[in-house]
């Protein structure tokens, strides 16, 4: 029976971790050089903690969950993606299935404070002080990291799952086999409570911002990115997925009527991180289309990253076929091009005339930073995407939309040639800071209310729509808190389109069946004898959802190996 307990819930795992496992009391250094060298040992146990962080290119498979949502499509129809669009997923087989991944790496962040716990230096304090205070300085951020890291983990698995065990040390198979065997969920709100515990632990601990040096330290958490952790959190925990009248589950989400103060404490979360641009410093960057290009060693709109070295990889998976070497991939889907309102600032509308005989023209301009469309140019020429073009349908792994990926694709680079360039996952930015805080303030007091530093939601979301190179009509003033709600709603998906927020978005605002569960949609080019086009939009695939995809399942062997203590999310069963 033991041997099959080992897995449990991924934490009780004993297999080594990528560097050499070190116990505290291994750690009592007596001479400078047991310092030194335990000191490398340490740094490459602490870089393990970051490795469970999520992907973000290319996070299911070849594909990502962009085209789980109504924001595109994959070219191919093999994707392990594809089955969560069809509802293929259950208890046993899920493609997005993250519960080992972060147990493994809350586990890692226990590796590490184990390891440190005994660590003083005292031998460095006399004999080489300048050491000892870097090293002790390091010691205090890096435990910070850990702290921050588990709370990310948690987040991650309460976004899919909703109350999870929390595990509050390292567990080994010898001395906690009881305790594995009975491991239960915690409620949504105890899940929720550690994660902003930690946030806030973590904040003191963490620079506020990283050196203006190229280093390691990139991609390394800040108190901004604690704070921008916490934020998201209680913006999500006041969301109506969380918050459902009657609920009397306390795993799946709150039982109380206390929705109004969850949503001032994500306001004020927000604002939290808003307060730090006068000190970060962060401010919204001057180019949209180049904040997801990592061309320059900072971006002050970013708060919390990965980098990844060189590679080609996601170019070669999202060129369009015919140039280069490139093989399709994500498909944009009208569902999201029609998002994009006018450039006046109204609605596009394929019933309108004007608009449909060219609707590319005189829109958000954040449309052609997000997708290549009919006829835009790409690479130095003109993109076919009509039927019978170079680019266009019917041919080989060609657009089932109509629409090829821009946003993150690097055009600079010559696949023929095996060029590469490096690149970056933003985890937070400032823009989402800007609109979660417009939509727990509209929420908690209305779109004219403002907070203690004057700021109300309908500012917040204009700053968005006026940032530079975008610059869209404000939002009238006149705006209802419902109607507030429908636009921030758009401008979401917009502004944060494939930044992995729609797929989560949708959910934590229950309206899965008018987005994911709708037919997803393209649009047919037909190119005219006079080299003018017509575009008709048409039903590409029709996804299903059910609502129970709302959460995702707990993978029923977690449940089996604690003989039926950790209880499956409602429908599932």
């Amino acid at each position: 029976m033991k041997r099959h307990i080992y897995s449990i819930i991924a934490l009780t795992s004993l297999i080594a971790s990528s560097c050499r496992h070190l116990e505290p009391e291994a750690l009592s250094l007596t001479t400078r050089t047991d310092v030194i060298n335990n000191f490398s040992n340490l740094t490459r146990l602490r870089n393990n903690m970051f490795t469970a962080l999520p992907e973000g290119y290319n996070s299911i498979g070849n594909s990502w969950r962009a085209s789980a949502c109504d924001e595109a499509e994959d070219v191919n129809e093999t994707e392990p993606v594809q089955d969560l669009n069809s509802g293929n997923w259950s208890v046993y087989s899920n493609p997005d299935d993250a519960w080992s991944r972060n147990y493994q790496g809350i586990r890692r962040t226990f590796d590490f404070t184990n390891a440190t716990d005994t660590i003083t230096y005292n031998e460095l304090k006399i004999t080489d002080p300048v050491t000892y205070t870097a090293r002790i300085s390091n010691m205090k951020m890096w435990r910070a990291e850990a702290q921050f890291l588990r709370a990310f983990y948690y987040f991650e698995l309460v976004k899919r799952y909703a109350g999870v065990p929390i595990i509050d040390r390292k567990l080994s198979i010898v001395n906690d086999y009881d305790y594995m065997l009975a491991v239960k969920r915690s409620s949504f709100e105890e899940c929720v409570n550690l994660i902003v515990k930690l946030c806030d632990s973590s904040v003191m601990g963490l620079p506020v911002r990283l050196a203006d040096v190229a280093n390691a330290d990139w991609g390394r958490p800040t108190a901004g990115a604690a704070l921008a952790l916490k934020a998201r959190t209680l913006t999500y925990a006041a969301s109506d997925l969380f918050n459902q009248p009657g609920n009397k589950n306390p795993l799946t989400g709150y039982t109380d009527n206390n929705r109004t103060d969850r949503w001032k404490l994500a306001a004020a979360a927000n604002r939290s991180v808003l307060n730090l641009m006068s000190i970060a410093p962060y401010s919204l960057n001057t180019s949209y289309s180049a904040l997801f290009q990592l061309k320059t060693l900072r971006n002050n709109e970013v708060i919390f990253e990965r980098r990844y070295g060189a590679s080609n990889t996601f170019e070669t998976l999202n060129y369009p076929i015919g140039y280069q070497t490139g093989r399709t991939g994500t498909c944009p889907s009208q569902n999201l091009v029609d998002a994009h309102e006018m450039r006046t600032g109204v609605s596009f509308d394929w019933n309108n005339p004007t608009h449909a005989a060219d609707p590319y023209a005189n829109r958000d301009p954040r449309l052609l930073m997000n997708v290549i469309v009919n006829n835009s140019m790409w690479k130095g020429t003109n993109v076919q995407l009509w039927e019978g073009g170079a680019n266009g349908r019917f041919l080989f792994r060609a657009s089932k939309t109509g629409y090829y990926l821009k946003k993150y694709v690097d055009e600079t680079l010559n696949l023929a040639t095996g060029q590469t360039s490096a690149k970056q996952w933003i985890y937070f930015r400032l823009a989402e800071t800007y609109l979660n805080f417009a939509e727990a303030m509209n929420e908690a007091l209305g779109p004219s209310v403002a907070d203690t530093m004057k700021l109300t939601a309908l500012q917040a979301v204009n700053l968005i729509r006026s940032r530079a190179g975008v610059a869209m009509p404000a939002i009238p003033g006149s705006v209802s808190t419902a109607e507030l709600r429908q636009r921030l709603r758009n401008e979401r998906m917009v502004e944060l389109a494939f930044e992995d927020h729609r797929y989560w978005d949708v959910r934590r605002w229950m309206i899965g069946p008018s987005t994911l569960g709708v037919m997803l949609r393209g649009v047919r080019v037909t190119r005219e004898a006079n080299g003018t086009f017509k575009y008709a939009p048409y039903d590409v695939e029709k996804r299903l959802f059910l609502d129970k995809m709302y959460l995702y399942p707990i993978p029923q062997p977690e449940i089996v190996k604690t003989n039926g203590n950790i209880q499956q999310n409602p429908g599932w069963n």
